[in-house]
């Protein structure tokens, strides 16, 4: 069974090893986030239905930040993100649709969960976009727990815990056959829900106090 980082009745490894409550919580920034969305959805513009195409999720400046609360057992985090769907602003182009349709969507994914002994991350959380041409506030994207996101590393979860806190990078991968994004278009683009695929990884580095 899935055993969580922290638990309320005793200490976990991690948190004996922290030495004391003062450094049960560890702020950290997202330096890192390179996701792709391979299948895409299907939008209706101007009568036509057009397919998305391939998205890419980048991080975008500052990137954004977070908290592990290792007595817990839980995270929370916002991941500030730029949404591109190339293939689909590539078809607005050549419709001759304003520049201003075909820029990429900014976002933030606000995310909470919890944090296992092996450092693995359950997170959930949903996604706040910008203003956007095509993309109106009434478009809804939530963003499933997965069973988990796995550290890119070798390491133990008291040696990613340590290298956080050090101010050093580590990264986690999202499986790319789970369906954990929730789309839900409004009706001037269709009405329809996807639930899709998330391939790549987000990079996490500690703050250093």
């Amino acid at each position: 069974m899935d055993q969580l980082v922290s638990d309320r009745n005793s200490a976990s490894p991690l948190e004996e090893r922290s030495g004391g409550h003062h450094e049960d919580v560890l702020p950290f920034v997202v330096t890192g986030i390179n996701v792709a969305i391979e299948e895409g959805f299907k939008i209706k513009w101007q009568g036509r239905e057009i397919d998305s195409g391939r998205l890419t999720i980048t991080r975008r400046e500052p990137g954004g930040s977070g908290v592990i609360d290792y007595k817990e057992g839980k995270v929370s985090v916002d991941f500030m993100v730029r949404i591109a769907l190339s293939e689909l602003f590539d078809v607005l182009d050549d419709m001759g649709v304003d520049q201003e349709v075909t820029k990429p969507v900014d976002a933030v994914i606000h995310s909470e969960g919890v944090v296992f002994d092996d450092h693995c991350f359950r997170l959930a959380g949903k996604a706040q976009l910008a203003e956007h041409r095509i993309f109106s506030p009434e478009t809804k994207v939530d963003i499933l727990a997965p069973t988990r996101c796995r550290p890119d590393s070798e390491m133990s979860g008291i040696e990613i815990r340590d290298a956080l806190r050090a101010g050093r990078s580590v990264s986690w991968n999202f499986n790319p056959t789970e369906r954990r994004v929730v789309l839900v278009l409004p009706d001037e683009l269709g009405g329809a829900t996807y639930n899709l695929c998330l391939a790549g990884s987000y990079t996490f580095t500690g703050v250093v106090s």
